[in-house]
């Protein structure tokens, strides 16, 4: 129970690392568009978008290379990331809103997803430990018993 609860702290706490960077990200971004002219920031989301994407592209690579489907995962979340870096300014002129109110939303679904998707994780990995607990699927099999066939002796040929 021990070392099961630890590796659901684990992967837990990768997952909400990778939510605390995606925070700072979108507080980066909120804070540059405070200091920095409308068009120079317009300028900063597309160098942060192709550098985002740019990391993506690293993270499929590693993933690919470790033959590994929770790293491609990360880097699907980081590419869609990078998507939205790169819509931002054609989201705001679509829908009439302010780029700050826009960021601030967009890094509330942010962590909303990455909420429910440690909640995911650890109903999951609970699931999977109360079955590994059951011996029934042990007990009770599956499996078609084979009988072989016997040669009948003929009583009427002796």
């Amino acid at each position: 129970m021990e070392e099961n609860d630890k590796i659901i702290r684990k992967k837990i706490f990768e997952n909400l690392i990778i939510a605390v960077a995606v925070m700072l990200y979108f507080i980066i971004i909120n804070f540059s568009y405070l200091r920095l002219e409308e068009n120079i920031i317009l300028n900063v989301t597309k160098i942060a978008s192709l550098i985002v994407l740019l990391f993506s592209i690293v993270i499929f690579e590693i993933a690919y290379h470790k033959d590994s489907g929770k790293i491609t995962i990360y880097g699907i979340e980081i590419l869609i990331l990078s998507i939205h870096s790169l819509t931002i300014w054609n989201a705001i002129n679509k829908i009439n809103t302010s780029f700050q109110t826009y960021i601030v939303f967009s890094a509330y679904g942010f962590a909303i997803y990455y909420i429910l998707k440690s909640m995911l994780i650890y109903t999951n990995e609970k699931r999977k430990y109360l079955k590994s607990l059951s011996d029934i699927h042990e007990i009770v099999s599956n499996e078609p018993i084979k009988k072989e066939a016997k040669k009948r002796e003929n009583k009427e040929n002796s």
